[in-house]
């Protein structure tokens, strides 16, 4: 068991030489008139007994830092003095109190402090029976039975003295031990207290960082896109750079209105920071329409289809939802090109909403090259996350970090990788809210078409991209 009490805790202090004093000045004064009024005769000088009762007082400042050794002392001094006529009987017993309590209050090794604790009890009562025995033969008026009488009341009353010195040294020290008990808890729960804020801090961190990068990003994307090819068809193209740049005028609104949003949740002090927010005020399956019109106006030629009887989802679910299709057209943009066709699925299985994003570039009956428009030229044709010489073309790895946290908050899983024959295919589970339950009206798997007409997509699209084989991947 550690030591509750510090070193510092056990030292001298000023206070235990006031007490000291006290003591001495009192047990003095107590021997004066005893003296003086004859009630308790000294067989030596009145100085002498006055030193004693200092004496017996002077090791008590040691009683916390050397308990037993203090205890010892005190008791020695005072069974030599009693023995000799030279101890005042009553302040000076304190002092005697005090030192066998100190060992149950302060002594760390308990089995020590119970052992000098009982030698030391055996010790007293010895002194008492050899100081009866030499009484018994000066017995005077008294009967021997008036005598034993008398021992008695003295054994009866050095028991309860020693015995509650001994209870209240003992009960001193569990309440050291509680309360060392309790700071280290209430350290604890600082602690903790601590690294529960640290870690909303962190979690709020990357809230805003998702809802940047899913939300503001997507547009800033389609404004770099357009805005590159508004300049490149400036001049030979007008009506094409002008479509272009309506375009960039409507997106930035809308990434206006989204960093309103943000800084309005941001600002609000009962804002939620996890993941496990109701979702209010945030898109939802509801915004989908708006969200693949704006990508048809950009140039992607997409097809959303539902598949089974849609199920209730929560506030939170469809906003993750709608941010992984948001994220997933945002890459098809950036990386496959404008005129890339893309496929958007919502199936509604058994127990979980399954989610598929897949793009294909379409390629040219003559050449069998991918077409290259002035909007997608300034994108390389690779997948997310690889680099290239373009600063636009960059892909950090964020967008799938992020969507697989979203799902993982929600018990889901997502897989991203290429498809065998070019592409790239994200798809998402998410398992149903509890008071959706398992109902009837599901889709069968043989009505599930597949997203690349390819049987090797399940395959590829099982893994995540690090997972993939570049075999997979056709040149």
């Amino acid at each position: 068991m550690a030591d509750p009490i510090t070193i510092e805790e056990r030292r001298p202090r000023v206070g235990d030489w006031y007490l000291v004093a006290a003591l001495a000045i009192g047990s003095a004064v107590f021997a004066a008139l005893y003296d003086a009024g004859g009630f308790w005769p000294f067989e030596v000088p009145l100085w002498m007994a006055c030193t004693a009762s200092v004496a017996v007082a002077l090791p008590l400042p040691w009683r916390r830092l050397h308990p037993s050794v203090t205890a010892w002392l005190i008791s020695a001094i005072y069974v030599t003095a009693q023995f000799l006529g030279a101890m005042e009987p009553g302040v000076s017993q304190i002092a005697l109190f005090m030192g066998t309590y100190a060992i149950g209050a302060w002594q760390s090794d308990r089995r020590s402090a119970f052992l000098s604790r009982l030698l030391l009890c055996v010790a007293i009562f010895a002194s008492l029976i050899v100081g009866a025995v030499i009484e018994l033969s000066n017995l005077g008026s008294l009967t021997v039975l008036q005598y034993a009488a008398n021992s008695g009341i003295t054994v009866l009353i050095n028991i309860i003295f020693f015995g509650g010195a001994w209870l209240f040294g003992d009960r001193a020290w569990n309440q050291r031990l509680l309360l060392a008990e309790l700071r280290r808890a209430n350290n604890e729960v600082r602690r903790q207290g601590r690294q529960l804020a640290d870690q909303a801090l962190d979690l709020e961190r990357v809230r805003i960082a998702r809802e940047l990068h899913d939300g503001v990003a997507h547009h800033i994307a389609g404004v770099s896109i357009h805005a590159a090819a508004a300049r490149r068809s400036m001049e030979r193209n007008p009506d094409r750079a002008r479509e272009s740049l309506g375009i960039i005028e409507s997106s930035t609104r809308e990434t206006v209105e989204e960093l309103r949003t943000l800084v309005h949740t941001l600002r609000d002090s009962g804002s939620p920071t996890a993941p496990t927010t109701d979702g209010a005020g945030n898109p939802g399956l509801g915004d989908l329409p708006e969200l693949f019109d704006n990508a048809r106006r950009n140039g992607q030629r997409l097809e959303f289809r539902t598949l089974g009887e849609p199920r209730p989802l929560t506030p939170i679910m469809e906003l993750s939802v709608y941010r992984v299709i948001q994220e997933s057209l945002t890459n098809c943009h950036r990386y496959a090109g404008a005129d890339a066709e893309v496929e958007v699925r919502l199936r509604y299985c058994d127990a979980e909403l399954e989610v598929e994003v897949s793009d294909a570039r379409r390629r040219t009956a003559s050449t069998g090259h991918l077409p290259e428009t002035d909007a997608d030229a300034t994108v390389s044709h690779h997948a997310p996350g690889q680099e290239t010489g373009s600063a636009a073309s960059v892909g950090t790895g964020l967008g799938i970090i992020g969507m697989r946290e979203r799902m993982s908050a929600l018990g889901g899983t997502l897989e991203a990788g290429p498809k065998s024959r070019g592409g790239w295919l994200v798809r998402a589970r998410l398992p149903y809210p509890l008071r959706s339950g398992n109902r009837s009206g599901t889709v069968d798997a043989t009505d599930t078409p597949d997203p690349s007409g390819d049987p090797a997509v399940d395959a590829a699209s099982a893994r995540t991209p690090d997972e993939l084989a570049p075999a997979e991947v056709s040149p």
